[in-house]
């Protein structure tokens, strides 16, 4: 009679079992297993170096490094023999990614004659990193580090992230370029070295727009506003496969959107270029320039657009372009780059008004929409109810949440937010500049309040008055799960270039505020306090509320 097999035996029997389990471990343990046996070693040791261990540590496979005592360099003791370079392939081949940082990573360490020991040993017709598909490369050491960096460029990686000098910019691209062509993503970020800030970007800018031809299957690319040139973006249009193209600070988070749907609503454009672009950032000069090329109508199948103001005057310029050229967007960002000069707080002279936004309101299929400025706006709750009407898809709204200072004749109170809970009902998170010193009216159980899904409502230093009116407009109003949230920048945002907290100060910095608007933050952060405080409270209205509609 044949045994039968366990089930402990038959998840020993199973590859796939044993890989997950290992997932779940951690390094002692795995380093444990791979010594235990052959079958076991192979699974630990995929699963200790997928990521691979650091740049140096990488080296230090291939053979015995010693440190000079002088210069506190690398340099290998023994020459390399084919013996080496059997034993570091048994590791090497299964670094699938590899994030190398200047402070955590000592690249800089290694010797130039351990790098010719490298290269000049290396087998005819291999790449050190057979199997690397994602490098991440942050470099802010103001020196050539170029070489460190190609030596893993070969022609199956997949995913580039570089952040390198300014200066090593056009020779690293060129070398990505030639041995790894069918890249899928790159993300670059500069550091800016005296050199660039002495003679400028506009020859990088045609170098950069000659060197993107060459990569014909990219998905995404992200560079530095410095680089933006029309001829660089024609290049691109050619690329089928494209579907992100960032070059602002930052870019705006993604709605998803079915691609049969997508490719209904843009049936009537040219299929030869940009035929799969999704999501659009741009400075607004940037946008500007685009919109008197015959480029800009190739891109009427966006669904995602990021702008960012140089100049206080642009959205009068562009508002009424976004809304003809690209009619089917579900994300719109307008945000001032506040961190560029010559913008300043004490530089603005207006605000948003109703005439500057009417060209938004045919777009009815926004779900996100973001208008950013640092004054509060020139609307009236009348207004707000427009917008509300217009936006029924509407999942996240944000408008001048930041705003500080004295306001206009007119400025939306907290009865603007009634309109939003009763048409947009797909909200999820809603900030809007308010006067809350307006008494709110009481909400009776006939009104209309947000439904379950918004989970957030964003504020800072607006105008603020009786703390309990307002605990008792927004208790009735919010559903029990949402909160009250400070915030300096919108929760939008996707860093490109730059970290969120190099360009924006945290909630409690006092930065660009006066004393008024600090003594409003701290009263929008006790009303918050005081909603969570009521949170059980507040489902138990929710709940008799329900009772009621369903009576």
């Amino acid at each position: 009679m044949a045994r039968r097999y366990t089930a402990l035996e038959a998840f020993w029997e199973t590859p796939e079992l044993i890989a997950i389990c290992f997932e779940l471990m951690d390094k002692p343990t795995l380093s444990i297993c791979a010594r235990l046996s052959n079958r076991l070693s192979e699974h630990a040791l995929n699963t200790l170096y997928r990521d691979g261990p650091g740049y140096l540590q990488i080296f230090k496979l291939l053979g015995v490094m010693k440190t000079d005592g002088a210069s506190m360099l690398y340099s290998y003791r023994d020459d390399m023999t084919p013996a080496h370079w059997d034993r570091f392939r048994h590791y090497s081949s299964r670094i699938q990614s590899l994030a190398v940082h200047y402070r955590q990573d000592g690249f800089l360490n290694i010797s130039d004659g351990a790098m010719i020991d490298i290269l000049a040993t290396l087998p005819q017709g291999e790449v050190l990193l057979p199997s690397l598909r994602k490098l991440e490369w942050e470099d802010n050491c103001h020196g050539s580090t170029f070489p460190f960096i190609t030596i893993m460029f070969h022609n199956r990686l997949q995913d580039v992230h570089l952040k390198v000098d300014d200066i090593d910019v056009n020779i690293i691209l060129q070398h990505l370029a030639r041995r790894s062509p069918v890249i899928k993503t790159l993300h670059l970020k500069m550091n800016e070295t005296p050199v660039r800030q002495r003679f400028g970007f506009i020859g990088m800018q045609n170098e950069i727009a000659e060197i993107v031809k060459s990569f014909r299957s990219l998905h995404s690319i992200a560079l530095p506003p410095e680089l933006y040139s029309v001829d660089a973006i024609r290049n691109l249009s050619f690329n089928s496969g494209l579907v992100r193209l960032w070059l602002t600070t930052f870019a705006i988070k993604e709605t998803k959107v079915d691609d049969r749907e997508r490719q209904r609503e843009i049936h009537d454009r040219s299929p030869d270029n940009f035929t799969g672009l999704r999501a659009l950032s741009l400075t607004s000069v940037g946008l500007i320039n685009l919109s008197n090329t015959p480029i800009a109508g190739y891109m009427a199948g966006i669904v995602s657009l990021h702008v960012e103001i140089l100049q206080e005057d642009h959205p009068s310029g562009f508002l009424r372009l976004v809304a003809t050229s690209y009619p089917n967007l579900r994300d719109l960002v307008m945000i001032y780059a506040m961190w560029r000069p010559p913008l300043t707080r004490a530089s603005f002279q207006g605000a948003l008004t109703m005439d500057l936004l009417e060209p938004l309101l045919s777009m009815r299929r926004l779900q996100s929409l973001v208008l950013d400025h640092p004054v509060p706006p020139n609307l009236s709750d009348a207004d707000l109810g427009r917008l509300a009407l217009a936006f029924p898809e509407l999942k996240h709204l944000e408008l001048c949440v930041q705003a500080s200072g004295d306001h206009q004749e007119k400025v939306p109170t907290l009865s603007c937010l009634l309109p939003f809970a009763e048409h947009c009902r797909k909200l999820i998170s809603i900030g809007i500049y308010i006067d809350a010193a307006v008494r709110p009216p009481i909400i009776t159980p006939e009104k209309k309040t947000f439904a379950a899904s918004l989970r957030v409502m964003q504020v800072f230093c607006s105008k603020i008055g009786e703390d309990h009116f307002v605990v008792d407009f927004l208790a009735a109003m919010l559903p029990p799960e949402a909160e009250l949230t400070l915030t300096r920048h919108s929760d939008r945002l996707v860093p490109v270039v730059g970290k969120l907290s190099e360009h924006f100060p945290p909630v409690d910095s006092d930065t660009d505020l006066d004393d008024t608007s600090k003594k409003h933050r701290r009263r929008w952060e006790e009303v918050g306090r005081l909603l969570a405080d009521l949170r059980s409270v507040r489902g138990l209205l929710a709940s008799g509320r329900q009772q009621n509609e369903e009576a």
